[in-house]
């Protein structure tokens, strides 16, 4: 039940700032991630940023400029990018 959950949020309303993603799903609940667990995302320039598209019918999103794809699944898991960041802040040490 929780897999079917998953696979079916969708985002319905984004608002990104220079630290903080944050998602508007179709069933009413509102998920963020802070961008320093994204280090391409945490390093971008505000243009960068905010040319973004969805996927995957809401799924996720992908910034075409940076490389980057972010589901609504790993925030909704509290997974962090792969990628390491040397940011001390970040919670990756």
């Amino acid at each position: 039940m929780l897999e079917d959950e998953l696979d079916r949020a969708r985002i319905r309303r984004v608002n990104l700032t220079e630290d903080m993603l944050t998602l508007y799903l179709e069933d009413g609940r509102v998920v963020g991630m802070p961008t320093v667990w994204s280090p391409r995302l945490s390093k971008a320039s505000e243009a960068e940023r905010q040319n973004y598209e969805l996927i995957g019918h809401g799924a996720g999103l992908h910034w075409p400029d940076l490389d980057e794809y972010v589901s609504v699944r790993s925030i909704l898991l509290g997974r962090r990018s792969a990628e390491r960041t040397s940011d001390p802040d970040a919670g990756d040490h």
